[in-house]
């Protein structure tokens, strides 16, 4: 009874429920089960025991991790997504980010965009200005041509006073009190929001918690300068940007690149 408890705790502490389960992504499955058949067969030619004792380990991994060589969810997409066989596997990429806004007044933001005629409410929908969707797409293409760390520079600077911009990994994180990992487009897109709404006399927080919402009227790609379309997101086992729980979350995606701008949380 104990060795048995033992083995549980052992088999809870190697589960990977990010990778496994209705997370689990059928590239990275394939191409770990066939390393580790390979492996095995390889090791039972010289040691028959020990090929089993390979392969049982391997499909034990799989099982409980989703994937035994690490780094898998990065690189299996791109090896099978040549091969004549449908995985399934789309990958838009950096749905999951932050915002720079940590606090929100849904009313007042809204009143202060409608007075300062930023958004223009038609019966139940709303509109960007026209002169303010041309401001605010140019000042997207500036911030796109920056480099990585004046990005990061910029974004916290839209941000607030106490948090610090940094450029990590193709993203950008937002140290402070709160830490917050932007994609690019989400911080190219909200750091637009941000300086565009200057010019139109409204209070820096408002400007900031208004920054989200504006991405959903983005049309073109902060990140490529490509179309950006209502599409659905289906992502790999859950990893970084994944699709934990809802592996069809409706985003607004780039048509080219794939990146997420925006995406309904609802």
């Amino acid at each position: 009874m104990i060795r048995f408890e033992s083995l549980r705790r052992t088999a809870d502490g190697l589960r990977r429920p990010e990778y496994t389960g209705e997370n689990r992504c059928l590239p990275c499955t394939v191409l770990n089960a066939a390393i580790v058949g390979v492996a095995a067969f390889a090791l039972s030619r010289r040691n028959r025991p020990l090929g089993f004792l390979a392969l049982a380990a391997g499909a034990a991994l799989i099982s409980l991790r989703g994937y035994v060589v690490p780094g898998t969810p990065r690189f299996a997409p791109a090896l099978v997504d040549p091969l004549p066989v449908a995985f399934g596997h789309e990958s838009p990429t950096g749905v999951e980010s932050g915002s720079l806004a940590d606090d929100r007044d849904p009313e007042a933001m809204m009143t202060a965009l409608v007075e300062a005629g930023v958004v223009e409410p038609d019966g139940d929908r709303l509109y960007l200005d026209d002169a303010f969707q041309t401001a605010f797409e140019d000042r997207m293409a500036e911030l796109r041509d920056l480099p990585g760390e004046e990005l990061a520079a910029r974004t916290a600077a839209a941000s607030h006073s106490s948090v610090e911009g940094e450029f990590h990994d193709e993203r950008v994180l937002l140290a402070g009190d709160w830490d917050a990992w932007l994609s690019p487009a989400v911080a190219i897109a909200e750091t637009a929001a941000v300086e565009t709404l200057a010019d139109q006399g409204i209070s820096h927080d408002l400007r900031v918690q208004a920054a989200e919402p504006l991405r959903t009227f983005v049309s073109t790609c902060p990140v490529c300068g490509g179309d950006v379309t209502d599409t659905t997101l289906r992502n790999c086992c859950g990893g970084p940007g994944g699709v934990s729980g809802n592996p069809e979350r409706p985003v607004r995606a780039c048509a080219d690149c794939d990146a997420v701008v925006f995406t309904d949380m609802s």
